[in-house]
């Protein structure tokens, strides 16, 4: 199977628009999307937060016609700096390749250990729009979870 039929969404009887992508969104729900940008990502499409198509996965060519790059693009909308844009499905199926092929254990560079900064800060880093609205959905998960538990008691 070819990359091509991976990156790419099936065709349907959709008109596609200059950047070929499936518009799918509108721009009605941009904001909302731009709001919690996890959204975006569904199991089988990611949304591009800055024209609204929907893709498989947002490519340097695609983000380029926005005039940005991939890390612009994730520290602009609040991503995760390791966040791939891609859908689930996509992301799944290039973890698993990875494990079967071995990579984790080609890996031999260990960025605290080798970047003087990430020493320095003790691996402090900037949390992301990304991470903050996952850590308040958790704590609002347990808070409520702590509530029916002390509800039952009761």
């Amino acid at each position: 199977m070819s990359t091509d039929g991976l990156v790419a969404m099936p065709l349907s009887d959709v008109e596609f628009d200059v950047h070929g992508g499936k518009p799918g969104i509108g721009l009605t729900n941009l904001p909302v999307l731009r709001a919690d940008p996890r959204l975006a990502i569904q199991e089988d499409s990611i949304s591009c937060l800055v024209c609204g198509c929907v893709f498989r996965q947002l490519t340097n060519t695609h983000l380029r016609s926005h005039g940005t790059t991939a890390s612009e693009y994730k520290l602009h909308f609040g991503y995760n700096r390791g966040r791939p844009l891609m859908c689930r499905a996509l992301a799944r199926l290039y973890a698993e390749r990875a494990r079967r092929a071995g990579l984790a254990a080609r890996i031999r560079r260990r960025p605290i250990l080798v970047e003087p900064e990430l020493r320095r800060r003790g691996g402090a880093r900037a949390i992301s729009l990304e991470e903050s609205l996952t850590r308040r959905d958790a704590r609002r998960r347990d808070i409520a979870r702590r509530a029916a538990a002390k509800a039952a008691l009761a």
